[in-house]
């Protein structure tokens, strides 16, 4: 009860922030965003669809390394594209749909719940090391208390050290096997790879959405505003949280400018996982009504790629 009251409270507080914006810098908000080319919007969400497939890979590369090789391409990128769907209105929402599809279209096929959901720390680690490295890129260059760089890079690292080193620790535990993809070379290296190619095109959106909104898009800017994404991703704030993002980061710069690019951060971002919904329901035809019967599942595990 009281964790649906606290998110409740948080949305209705990021509600009532976005309003008053609107009400007191609406004219701002409406040229910044009047302003914006339609180049600029295409590559947004063409930058985005793309995180959200390599996203997609990603989890399937841990999944194989927890063994499950013979799951299904096509199931994992359904599952995803329910998942993007549900984070898009609630992030909080995004996990749970994620497991609860991948297991109804999979069956047997599927690892167990816990370990699809230890099989995201992998991924979250990497990004949080990402972001550390981005964050003392940023104090480097003037933006930012210097203690802010260790600070990030000591619990980025913790964070996939103590992942690393669990599956030793508790080799009995099937749960862990979610981890197995830090312990294999290359499977860790391919991880790697396609989480940095992650950030990198969520950098490219983000210049390309502070540049066309006549923002400043150098790289202390684009390290914070990226941090300050991820933060309030984890907030139940939906579609807000790119607003509040860089309202938080770029407010002071320019309130109208910073609210506009948040929302077209945000409207990029529902766009691009409404088509690579789309594409997963009529590309892939893959049933996402019903539980498959065990012979149509291991059809379906034959036919993946």
């Amino acid at each position: 009860m009281g964790g649906r009251l606290g998110t409740t409270v948080t949305a209705l507080a990021a509600l009532a922030l976005l309003g008053y914006v609107g009400v007191a810098h609406g004219g701002d908000v409406a040229r910044a965003l009047a302003a914006v080319p339609p180049w600029a919007i295409a590559a947004a969400v063409a930058l985005h669809l793309a995180t959200l497939v390599l996203r997609s890979e990603a989890w399937r590369l841990t999944l194989q390394s927890a063994g499950a090789t013979a799951l299904p391409r096509r199931a994992i990128h359904a599952a995803n594209a329910t998942a993007f769907v549900a984070g898009a209105a609630q992030s909080q929402a995004a996990l749970p749909a994620r497991v609860t599809l991948l297991r109804r279209l999979a069956g047997d096929a599927a690892p167990r719940p816990a370990q699809l959901y230890v099989a995201d720390i992998p991924i979250f680690g990497l990004e949080l090391c990402a972001t550390a490295l981005l964050l003392a890129a940023a104090v480097a260059a003037g933006r930012g208390a210097w203690w802010i760089a260790p600070g990030a890079i000591a619990v980025a690292f913790g964070v996939l050290g103590a992942a690393r080193l669990a599956p030793r620790r508790f080799a009995r535990h099937p749960v862990v096997r979610g981890l197995a993809v830090l312990g294999d070379r290359a499977r860790r290296a391919r991880l790697a790879l396609l989480v940095a190619t992650v950030v990198g095109l969520t950098l490219a959106r983000i210049w390309v959405t502070l540049a066309v909104c006549d923002l400043p898009h150098g790289l202390g800017e684009l390290a914070w505003v990226f941090a300050a994404m991820g933060v309030f991703g984890l907030l139940p704030l939906g579609p807000g949280a790119s607003p509040g993002a860089t309202l938080a980061t770029l407010g002071a710069t320019s309130v109208g400018a910073a609210a506009a690019a948040g929302l077209l951060l945000a409207a990029s971002s529902v766009l691009a996982v409404l088509v690579y919904a789309l594409a997963v329901a009529v590309r892939l035809r893959v049933p996402v009504l019903r539980r498959p019967a065990p012979r149509a599942a291991r059809r379906l595990a034959r036919s993946s790629a």
